[in-house]
């Protein structure tokens, strides 16, 4: 019994150890794509183009996060985070061109304020 259980813990280490690696690679390219986008998208023709995507995604995100049953089969709040996060950050930095940073940085701190009261103690 007691090798079972070691086998086991052993399995769940190498798990954590395959997930924050994983989780690792995922925050470099959300870092790369923060770099880069900026860059392209600012005075882009189509910059309209990605910010209703990414705005469509921002939408999904907090509609799934709020309200998980109203997504579709496999659809999770998880699967448009990247993109929520996108939207967010390329709008603090004035990337969208009808978004003022400075009104999305106080609409961001109001929304953070009325989630963290739904928050457990």
């Amino acid at each position: 019994m007691d090798d079972e259980i070691q086998k086991l813990r052993k399995e769940v280490a190498e798990l954590r150890k395959q997930i924050d690696e994983v989780d690792d690679w995922a925050n470099g390219i959300q870092v790369s794509l923060m770099y880069v986008l900026p860059l392209l998208l600012r005075d882009h023709p189509e910059v309209k183009t990605v910010q209703k995507m990414f705005e469509h995604s921002n939408a999904r995100y907090e509609e799934l996060k709020a309200h998980p049953s109203r997504g579709e089969k496999t659809e999770t709040a998880a699967l448009h985070e990247s993109r929520n996060l996108l939207y967010r950050q390329l709008a603090l930095l004035g990337v969208w061109p009808d978004v003022d940073p400075d009104r999305h940085a106080q609409d961001s701190i109001q929304q953070y304020r009325r989630d963290a009261r739904h928050l457990p103690d």
